[in-house]
């Protein structure tokens, strides 16, 4: 209701002024208001006279004769003026304000509607009326700002990614806007030209261009701004551009100028400039390398790419590369290189030569080796090896070595087998895998010997063992026999081939006629044997007796003892083994014993241990033994030994004087030795009370016995710190007859502990009694008895018969038996 009452009292006021009251001249404003926002309408309202005061304030409109607004203060205070407003035209939006200077009419929420002319008319009481004229421009911001890139997508933060040297064209797009707004670029808060074009109604377009982006516009900012008023902050966009950039460089960091094969080692690689990050692969060859492991540091723009590896020897010369590439830009990558220089033990292998078949390799061929060697530093020496033994250069034998080559001229079989050649350098040293070397041949026999001797007694199933080395081993063979008589092929039915290289005949001893020589001969693929193996069939009897013997003592820290060694003895034509027995000489109780078999030189060795305690001596007897009986036997009786402190004097032997000493020596020493025997044999022959063998004193240490040591005894002969034992072979009674055919033959005993070279004789030495047994035995027979009594065969049973026609199969086996190459007859008593 007030406020109808103030409309009515302001349009009355206003119809009551006079209109020749005295008025100023109009002033004219431009006032620009922006759509949805505040507008400010100025009017000056300060009266010119300072004692005058407003009376009222009155708006209006062009087009309109009333007023829109008014603002009276007549009759009341300043600050309780009364404010009105046309609700048709602005209503509660606008209020007048005179607190700014100058005062104005605020209008909130502008539209497009309130654009036009307004004019204010200020009242004083005093001075004269003025008037302001204000043109009111709503303005339209634009509504919307687009950013597209060369290919017509819309970007919001980003261009690109772009290559480098390429184009950059970017499009802003503004629609809305009036008056029509200004659009302009920027590069890094710069202004930068662009080309504006105006589309349609409303749309303003302005096309920016770089040509050839560089690696310095990465990252930078392009802003498109647009503006029509500067009521407000313009209407904008900003993005970055975002460039592929490939690698600036790529550099190997310290490269190692050698490596060490099998020892680790690390290896850096350095790529920079790369965008987006480098991808780094290593190579060698040209090949991948995938070895080892790979750690990388990283940032925008550098890549740092650690490897580690185990170089080997195929590493070394290889050239070694880091290349860095941006993964999105194929082909453009930078690569650093250096070349392995890797050390390592020789590398070899050793082969034939090319043009041999390892195959069809026979006796009488050249033969060459050849040798690579891959080594870094370069082998300085070459060896070759033939069965683990050194090869060395022997012309005149058909070695020859070269270099890297072996030349075998004309080999032979005891060529083959395996090789291997060795290098070496200041690494190390290398031998190769072996190589066999096949060499074919004809046969040969397997062992070596002209004759092989073959005991056997009559109605003996003989088995004959023919062995070749042969290669191929496929060998077909001939036996043949002959004797005194006749000489025929065997029969193949006679015999049987085993193994390929061995054959086997078997055939019974029937008669003497039986005894004679066989030979076998092989053939192969390679050609007949030159020399046929030979064996001598002989009648087997029992062995002879060891000879030589020689006794000595040996110590030790830990113990002493005593070696027996003896020369063998014819073995009958069987295999014999060999016997040493330690008996007490008072009991005759057996203390030791010990056998052997399959040796050339018997030695027996007795532990002192073994034979102590012993309140008596100790007698001891060798002999040897096959399938027909025993030898006869050597007894090494009443011996003494050095006392405990010349047991320790570094000598081993018991006697330290050769047997030249004895010859050199005077006749009285060998005066001596045959009293005492014949002293000895007295005094044994009444102990004994008849008996055929008394027991015989061994002295091993005065200080362990309480026995005294018998100096002067029967077998011992002292000579200032030397001590001879004499060995006797122990003869049945029936050899002991003082004129027996045998009486003309050496008497001299063994000497132990004499160099075997000397020969020499103490003279006739007679035999005691008591060395000879009472007992009948029989007596040796020699290979002539074995053949007179041997009973007649028969014509019908000869061996040429049997031999020839296959008839007889009643074969049992038994050993074939290696005999000495001579058989010796059987010895008188001495």
């Amino acid at each position: 209701m007030n406020l109808i009452m103030l409309a009515v009292v302001t349009a009355v006021a206003a119809q009551t002024i006079m209109p020749d009251e005295e008025e100023s001249e109009t002033v004219f404003q431009s006032v620009d208001a922006v759509l949805s926002r505040s507008a400010t309408l100025p009017c000056d309202i300060e009266p010119v006279v300072k004692e005058d005061r407003v009376y009222m304030v009155l708006w209006y409109r062009d087009g309109h004769s009333k007023p829109i607004y008014s603002f009276d203060v007549r009759g009341r205070p300043f600050n309780k003026a009364l404010h009105w407003t046309d609700p048709k035209i602005f209503g509660p939006r606008a209020y007048f304000v005179t607190v700014s200077k100058p005062a104005a009419l605020t209008l909130d929420g502008v539209q497009l509607d309130d654009e036009g002319v307004y004019r204010c008319r200020v009242d004083f009481k005093v001075s004269p009326t003025r008037n302001f004229a204000i043109n009111l421009t709503v303005i339209v911001p634009p509504h919307q700002l687009l950013i597209y890139d060369n290919s017509g997508r819309d970007v919001n933060q980003t261009i690109g990614p772009l290559e480098e040297k390429a184009d950059l064209i970017l499009t802003c797009e503004v629609r809305g806007g009036r008056p029509a707004p200004t659009v302009s670029w920027f590069m890094n808060e710069r202004l930068i030209e662009g080309r504006v074009e105006e589309i349609g109604n409303h749309m303003t377009v302005n096309k920016l261009r770089i040509a050839g982006v560089t690696r310095d516009h990465l990252n930078s900012t392009y802003k498109c701004q647009a503006s029509n008023t500067k009521l407000m902050m313009p209407a904008e966009k900003t993005v970055r551009l975002e460039l592929l950039l490939r690698p600036l460089s790529v550099e190997i960091i310290n490269k190692p100028r050698q490596l060490i094969a099998n020892e680790e080692i690390s290896v850096q690689c350095e790529v920079e400039g790369s965008r987006p990050k480098a991808a780094v692969t290593w190579s060698r060859d040209n090949r991948p390398f995938r070895r080892g492991k790979v750690i990388s540091q990283e940032n925008d723009t550098s890549v740092i790419t650690t490897l580690t590896f185990v170089p080997v020897p195929e590493d070394d010369n290889s050239i070694f590369k880091c290349v860095g590439e941006n993964p999105k830009l194929g082909g453009v990558g930078l690569e650093d290189s250096f070349k392995f220089n890797v050390v390592y033990p020789p590398q070899v292998v050793l082969h034939l030569g090319n043009t041999l078949n390892p195959e069809d390799i026979k006796e009488g061929d050249d033969v060459y080796f050849e040798c690579s060697i891959k080594a870094n530093p370069k082998e300085h020496r070459i060896l070759w090896y033939h069965e683990g033994n050194a090869v060395t250069q022997n012309v005149s034998s058909g070695i020859i070595i070269s270099t890297h080559s072996l030349v075998l001229q004309k080999v032979t079989r005891w060529q083959g087998g395996s090789y291997k050649c060795l290098a070496a350098n200041a690494r190390g040293e290398t031998a190769s895998e072996p190589v066999n070397l096949r060499i074919r041949f004809a046969p040969v026999c397997a062992k070596d010997g002209d004759v092989t001797v073959i005991g056997a007694s009559l109605d003996e199933i003989l088995k004959v063992m023919c062995s070749v080395s042969a290669d191929p081993n496929d060998v077909d063979f001939l036996w043949q026999f002959n004797n005194s008589g006749e000489s025929f092929d065997v029969s193949p039915a006679r015999f049987v081939t085993t193994r390929g290289n061995v054959s086997e005949l078997m055939y019974t001893m029937e008669s003497q006629r039986d005894y004679g020589t066989l030979t076998c001969t092989g053939t192969n693929a390679i050609g007949r044997q030159a020399e046929p193996c030979v064996f001598q069939v002989v009648p087997a009897s029992k062995p002879s007796a060891l000879t030589n013997c020689t006794l000595r003592t040996v110590s030790n820290q830990s113990s002493e003892a005593v070696e027996v060694e003896c020369r063998a003895g014819y073995d009958g034509g069987l295999p014999q083994r060999f016997v040493l027995e330690a008996f007490d000489a008072q009991t005759m109780r057996l203390k030791y014993n010990e056998s052997m078999a399959d040796v050339e030189v018997p030695v027996f060795r007795v532990e002192l241990n073994a034979l102590l305690p012993s309140e008596s001596s100790i007698r001891i007897v060798v002999y040897s033994e096959n399938a027909k009986g025993k030898s006869e036997r050597i007894v090494l009786d009443d011996i003494l030994l050095n006392d405990a402190e010349k047991r320790t004097d570094g000598n081993n032997n018991v006697s330290l004087v050769p047997l030249a000493a004895i010859l050199t020596g005077s006749l009285l020493t060998l005066g001596l030795a045959v009293l005492l025997i014949v002293v000895i044999a007295v005094r044994r022959k009444r102990t004994c009370n008849g008996e055929a063998h008394c027991p015989h004193h061994i002295n091993i240490d005065a200080s362990k016995q309480k026995v005294k040591s018998r100096q002067g005894s029967l077998l011992e002969i002292n000579t200032g710190d030397s001590r001879y034992v004499l060995a006797y072979t122990l003869k049945p009674a029936s050899d002991c007859t003082p004129a027996t055919q045998f009486t003309t033959m050496s008497s001299s005993p063994d000497i132990l502990n004499t160099p075997r070279s000397a020969e020499t004789s103490l003279g006739t030495i007679g035999r005691p009694d008591y060395l000879c047994t009472t007992t009948t035995t029989t007596t040796t027979t020699t290979f002539e008895n074995l053949a007179r009594n041997q009973p007649p065969s028969s014509s019908s049973d000869s061996l040429s018969r049997r031999l020839r026609d296959g008839t007889y199969t009643n074969f049992t086996t038994r050993r074939d038996h290696i005999i000495a190459d001579s058989i010796p007859g059987p010895e008188s008593c001495v």
